[in-house]
């Protein structure tokens, strides 16, 4: 199976993290691997707000309860759409969601492990993270050094899930 495939495969959810920073290199790798999702018409529509510091984590965490991942990983990434860049709020919408997961798959592949949060358009985070009058948050990643392995979890057969014509 090529990498790509087995990342797909072997991606899990990780919700708890070693206290370890996450080098700067590999920061820059997961964002670079961020802006080159598909978008509509080209628009890369995200915006991104990267948390690292401990005061803004602790803030984020009074507002984001999930098991407190927001407090104790090292990094998390608000994804916002700029209002202004895209061009259809659900094509936007889209991408965001291709953009998450070349995160995700970036940071397995790097050895990380990383979170999808589903905070939307929340303003006490957006007051926090200073997102600006065009922007509106579209979901939190927590990044870290995984300090669990989470196990395969069971997936539909593809019986279920296609059909062909």
């Amino acid at each position: 199976m090529n990498e790509v495939l087995r990342a797909i495969r072997e991606r899990r959810s990780v919700r708890v993290f070693r206290t370890d920073p996450i080098e700067s290199e590999k920061l820059e790798a997961i964002l670079e691997a961020a802006r080159w999702a598909p978008s509509g018409r080209n628009t890369q529509p995200w915006r991104f707000v990267v948390v690292e510091s401990k005061e803004k984590r602790e803030e984020l965490g009074r507002v984001v309860t999930q098991m407190d991942m927001v407090r104790t990983a090292p990094v998390t990434i608000a994804i916002l759409r700029d209002k202004d860049a895209g061009y259809d709020e659900i094509k936007d919408a889209q991408a965001i969601g291709a953009c998450a997961q070349n995160i995700l798959l970036a940071a397995h592949s790097l050895g990380l492990g990383a979170c999808w949060l589903g905070r939307l358009r929340d303003p006490q985070v957006e007051k926090i993270i200073g997102a600006k009058e065009n922007e509106e948050l579209m979901m939190l990643i927590v990044l870290g050094y995984p300090a669990e392995r989470p196990g395969t979890r069971d997936r539909k057969p593809l019986a279920e899930l296609v059909r062909r014509i």
